[in-house]
């Protein structure tokens, strides 16, 4: 296991937590998605629609963004129990490029209520964040 530095405070380890998946969804596509077909609701005027060849896409991970997501998931894997594990990587992914956690749609993922939901993953962080020292 490569030794991850371990972080000074348990907000600290919720952003890197946080930063793991968003390099996560960064990192290229093994498997191409489906593309989905509808029927959008069409505009009155022509220049309400967006200019159709101009894509968004995040940008692709950084070399240092990779190891860290590396060292972070390395630490979780050896540290954590597979209970922890998913509500560790269910809250970073939910949390990740969003300003706030949203406790509601993670309690529905979990089937509980919303502050068992976070009382949960709060016990996971501080077993990892001990488990690192």
């Amino acid at each position: 296991m490569s030794k991850i530095s371990s972080p000074a405070t348990l907000i600290d380890l919720h952003a890197r937590l946080v930063e793991g998946a968003q390099t996560e969804r960064r990192l290229p596509a093994a498997i191409p998605r489906r593309s989905v077909t509808f029927w959008v609701e069409t505009a009155p005027d022509w220049l309400a629609y967006a200019d159709p060849s101009a894509r968004q896409r995040l940008e692709p991970a950084r070399a240092a963004e990779v190891t860290r997501y590396d060292e972070l998931l390395d630490a979780i894997v050896q540290l954590t129990d597979e209970q922890d594990r998913r509500v560790l990587w269910l809250t970073a992914h939910m949390a990740a490029f969003r300003s706030r956690v949203p406790w509601l749609k993670i309690s529905k993922r979990l089937n509980c209520n919303r502050h068992t939901a976070k009382r949960r993953y709060e016990r996971a962080l501080l077993t990892l964040f001990l488990a690192m020292r």
